[in-house]
């Protein structure tokens, strides 16, 4: 068997002049030697990311590299993992007689690569998933639909579904749209089940409460994603039209309001998905790296 290792980038995180949110390690890139893969999520625990790969979607262990095939298909996302790693929820899409798109919710065993169907194929499937450890709720038709995966496994805290349906920024099936009508992306929960924050089209990033209420915001901060329930991750990025032209990551605390840039311009980094101590993402050609962090 191939043994993979982790190589240091040669690029060490950038540092904003005064601003400093995270105390950061350098990058490094994990040399799992399967192709590309697009939008990892990181593991609660930080070991490993799943993401879309060549084939299939894909857990990659960020220690070694070592690359196992979860389920096989393409454009596998919305991914989300249970907090004891062992469950993976996805949507799988695909096209009726009709010719029109649908997107069935499926979720893999991670030490058994059994899968089963949450949701079957949809074409009122809201884009946000909830899981625990135990199953996996999701909003399909305007109602909370839930499948229980794992009753063997610790019990656990029911998580709220955030959700975007239809424009509209959902909570457990209810819109709240904290800025009223308009057009709601990439909303994210924060580990303690308390806010969420989300993209306002034509506005920027923002946190609120469940509710809609105490509206923060934070700025051009694209796919921001939580990094402990005080800090966000999210992507900065230009384009010409067709693709990508610059990205960087870039963390904002909301205790104090400061930024920080955590990678350098000599790369196009995109995408990604954090812990408290770790944060993975990818470059504009798939590539994997991630970088610890700490306060």
């Amino acid at each position: 068997m191939k043994k993979f290792f982790i190589s240091a980038v040669a690029v060490l995180a950038v540092l904003s002049l005064n601003a400093k949110v995270f105390t950061v390690g350098d990058i490094h890139q994990v040399n799992h030697g399967n192709g590309s893969i697009d939008k990892p999520v990181i593991s609660a625990d930080g070991s490993f990311v799943v993401a879309q790969g060549t084939s299939g979607l894909q857990k990659i262990d960020l220690t070694t590299g070592k690359v196992e095939q979860l389920v096989k298909g393409h454009d596998l996302y919305n991914i989300t993992i249970s907090a004891d790693g062992k469950t993976v929820a996805y949507t799988r899409p695909s096209y009726g007689k009709d010719h029109l798109r649908y997107t069935a919710l499926e979720a893999v065993n991670v030490d058994t690569k059994k899968s089963e169907v949450v949701v079957k194929a949809s074409r009122n499937l809201a884009s946000g998933t909830a899981v625990t450890n135990q199953g996996v709720k999701a909003l399909n038709n305007g109602k909370i639909a839930k499948k229980t995966i794992n009753k063997q496994a610790v019990a656990q805290e029911e998580r709220p579904v955030i959700a975007i349906n239809m424009g509209h920024l959902m909570v457990n099936g209810k819109a709240i749209d904290p800025q009223g009508k308009g057009s709601y992306l990439w909303p994210s929960l924060s580990p303690d089940g308390t806010k969420v924050v989300y993209w306002y089209v034509g506005k920027g990033c923002f946190v609120s409460n469940l509710d809609g209420s105490n509206v923060q915001p934070v700025g051009n901060l694209q796919a921001a994603v939580w990094a402990g329930n005080d800090a966000l991750v999210g992507m900065q990025t230009k384009d010409n039209g067709e693709y990508v032209t610059e990205g960087r990551i870039v963390a904002h605390s909301l205790v104090n309001g400061e930024n920080q840039v955590l990678t350098s311009d000599n790369m196009i980094a995109v995408y990604p998905s954090a812990t408290a101590s770790r944060i993975a993402f990818v470059d504009e050609a798939g590539s994997l790296y991630f970088m610890d962090i700490n306060k």
